[in-house]
């Protein structure tokens, strides 16, 4: 939970925009099964951020949390190997797919080290700590941090990779977009900067991820 107003809206808009885009990506019509569960995933996952940064957020059951999430990472990994039989095709398919399965893995990974944690319902009074978690009094940016060592060096790796992850959609937003200005014969202008809003709204949400894992340490 993240107690700073406005960096809680802004993570939020983050997560919801990319989550509602990916809901509409997967109700399009013509799409394939594996392109619909995927989107279908990150708009769960954006929709489980988002509840993150609020207090009300941290009464949601994590168990389920883990099992999809976890899911949703083997679910990635295996759509790219069965892709194609050729060695080659697959290792390529993977590294593609590898990072939505690294958000997907952390995303599990959150779920699972902040269960148990039951918080006030008003996060005003005491909360009671779990195993591994420190509860930040309401003048800290975010109400909880890591107190392992083990759990802080996960969390940190987890943001660091993220951020690398974000920035690099965001590159390629930025490419898809000069190149919607740019617009070959037979290409609408239309259809490349629509592949240009798929990268931003990855970026959008890596980058939330990033910050919230880093808030953790």
């Amino acid at each position: 939970m993240i107690n700073a107003t406005g960096l809680r809206w802004l993570l939020t808009a983050l997560f919801v925009l990319p989550a509602c885009y990916a809901l509409w990506l997967a109700a399009m019509p013509g799409r394939t099964v594996v392109n619909r569960v995927g989107h279908a995933l990150h708009a769960v996952m954006g929709a489980a951020m988002a509840a993150m940064t609020w207090p009300w957020g941290m009464d949601l059951p994590a168990g389920p949390q883990v099992v999809v999430f976890s899911a949703g990472a083997l679910w990635f990994a295996s759509a790219a190997l069965a892709r194609s039989a050729r060695a080659t095709t697959r290792t390529a398919a993977l590294a593609s797919a590898l990072p939505h399965v690294v958000m997907m893995a952390s995303m599990a990974w959150m779920a699972a080290v902040m269960s148990g944690s039951a918080m006030s319902g008003n996060m005003g009074g005491a909360a009671q700590d779990m195993p591994g978690m420190d509860m930040s009094g309401s003048d800290a940016t975010s109400a909880m941090t890591l107190s392992q060592p083990g759990d802080q060096w996960t969390a940190a790796l987890f943001a660091l990779v993220l951020l690398v992850l974000g920035l690099r959609w965001l590159a390629k937003a930025f490419d898809e977009q000069r190149l919607a200005g740019t617009a070959p014969a037979g290409r609408s202008v239309a259809i490349l900067a629509g592949e240009a809003s798929e990268p931003a709204c990855h970026a959008a949400m890596a980058v939330g991820m990033g910050v919230m894992f880093a808030l953790l340490v």
